[in-house]
């Protein structure tokens, strides 16, 4: 299976929670927005809180033992890792742009 579909059927179609991630992305970049930041500066903080929440989620879950007990395998979570920040980006761009 190639890269795309695996990222679409992983990472978009069997992501439960990509909806949280583009709730809270849309939600940060409209709070950035109100501050003032530029667009660039909007962008590169969704960008800093979508790497961050995925880092902390990774602890918090017990590393790749935890990992591999939630997703099936690694290969798994990193899809859906991706689409989280990938979406949460997306989103965020659509709400200042």
């Amino acid at each position: 299976m190639s890269f795309l579909l695996k990222f679409l059927e992983y990472g978009l179609n069997g992501n439960v929670f990509v909806w949280f991630h583009m709730l809270f992305g849309g939600i940060g970049a409209k709070i950035a927005d109100a501050i003032g930041y530029s667009c660039i500066k909007t962008m590169i903080i969704i960008l800093g809180l979508a790497i961050g929440w995925e880092v902390i989620e990774f602890l918090w879950d017990g590393g790749i033992k935890g990992m591999i007990k939630i997703y099936g395998s690694l290969e798994r979570w990193i899809y859906d890792c991706l689409g989280d920040i990938i979406m949460a980006v997306i989103i965020a761009w659509l709400v200042i742009y």
